[in-house]
């Protein structure tokens, strides 16, 4: 891209959030195809640290947009959660809980999607500058200058895009370490059982998070793809240690897997930010927007994908009513994203990762054991099984009551 060009729409990023954005985009206004482009720094498909699981919310989402999963994926029907006061089955039932992928091609299955409908993709160019006025945004890159009538920040944690234009605050980053361990299927449990673990009992030990173990396949061999995530990593990071600590405890959590070598730096590993949602921020500025990780994702679990869609569908529906003529969609935007199905669910969310995470946390997780009916129900919510999440808050009490107190059936 060289020179200047004119544009309808700029997204900076193309991951989950950017061409969520873009195709939800081009589905509801198909006079957009030709007037969108997404600028990326790498090029597809690009690794991408990520644990990968799609739960049924983001399914739901490739559904309504028309894409059929067509990369190498494992689907999980059993899980298990190691907590500091027991264990706790998560299965549905054989539903599926997850479907998981390698984001690399996950996302280059995105792009070529995007492509099809009409959207212009940039690799390996990066935004340098945003400056915006009345009439626009200016977007300087490093092979070029966009001119566009709105800016999408889907750039990531680390969003330059947020840090040009809402500034630079770092509490809300949080931090994953991963890497992946290839396995016999026929001699593992997760493979054999199609189960994925999770193992909160890092919590004992100061860690605000989770190790996790999905089956993944990697260029067709079976894999386990472990980590860890610690949401309030920079506690740990002012007193030195942070990444000893969270490799003390990923090991800890599954000792068969003969982790030692992450102590050693013999096996190889990855860290990432994880920025996660917090409602004091804003979405919007001017022309410009965040959406998915810029903007954070589920404080709980670390989980984007699917915040990543639902960002997009919302922030798709905003642009398009202001190019229609709606000056105030994009602040429309941004009030969605706080008081919104998606605020809501991200303020649940944020609420149970203070408590779960808390100097009280052995209390809340032993009152999250009490009721089978209970963790069926939220596993359904956490999952937007059939849009259960964004069902208004008395809705989900009353059912909770009536499947806990009365034993009615959970569906």
């Amino acid at each position: 891209m060289e020179g200047s060009r004119k544009f309808d729409v700029v997204i900076a990023g193309a991951g989950p959030a950017g061409l969520a954005t873009a195709l939800y985009l081009v589905k509801q206004r198909p006079s957009l195809a030709g007037r969108i482009v997404a600028i990326e720094k790498s090029a597809h498909p690009r690794f991408k640290v990520c644990a990968g699981g799609l739960i049924p919310k983001t399914m739901l989402a490739l559904d309504e947009l028309g894409i059929a999963l067509d990369v190498p994926s494992v689907e999980v029907i059993r899980g298990e959660a190691a907590t500091p006061v027991g264990d706790v089955d998560l299965s549905r039932g054989g539903d599926v809980l997850a479907t998981v992928i390698r984001r690399d091609q996950f996302d280059a299955m995105l792009a070529r999607a995007a492509v099809q409908a009409g959207v212009e993709i940039v690799q390996r160019d990066r935004v340098l500058e945003v400056v915006q006025d009345p009439d626009g945004v200016r977007v300087s890159t490093e092979c070029g200058i966009c001119e566009a009538r709105v800016l999408v920040g889907a750039d990531g944690s680390g969003s330059r895009v947020r840090r040009a234009v809402f500034g630079a605050r770092k509490e809300t980053i949080g931090r994953a370490l991963m890497t992946d361990v290839a396995v016999d299927p026929e001699g593992t449990p997760e493979f054999i059982e199609k189960r994925y673990r999770f193992d909160f009992r890092c919590v004992r030990g100061g860690i605000s998070g989770y190790s996790w173990s999905f089956p993944c396949l990697i260029d067709g061999t079976p894999h386990l793809n472990v980590g860890i995530y610690d949401q309030r990593s920079r506690e740990f990071a002012d007193q030195g240690g942070e990444q000893a600590r969270m490799i003390s405890e990923l090991v800890a959590a599954f000792p068969e897997l003969r982790l030692d070598g992450l102590k050693r730096h013999a096996t190889r590993w990855h860290s990432f930010p994880i920025r996660w949602f917090d409602a004091r921020d804003s979405y919007c500025r001017g022309r410009v927007i965040l959406a998915g990780d810029a903007a954070g994702v589920d404080p709980l679990m670390g989980e984007g994908i699917s915040c990543a869609f639902e960002h997009g569908k919302l922030a798709a529906n905003a642009i398009g009513k202001f190019l229609g003529g709606d000056a105030d969609a994009l602040r429309a935007y941004d009030r969605g994203l706080h008081a919104g199905a998606v605020g809501k669910k991200l303020r649940k969310l944020a609420f149970a990762a203070r408590h779960f995470y808390g100097p009280r946390h052995k209390l809340f997780f032993r009152i999250a054991r009490i009721s089978r009916r209970a963790q069926e129900i939220g596993v359904d919510w956490y999952n937007g099984a059939r849009h259960l999440d964004e069902a208004p808050t008395p809705h989900l009490i009353a059912r909770w009551a009536r499947a806990v107190l009365l034993g009615d059936p959970v569906r």
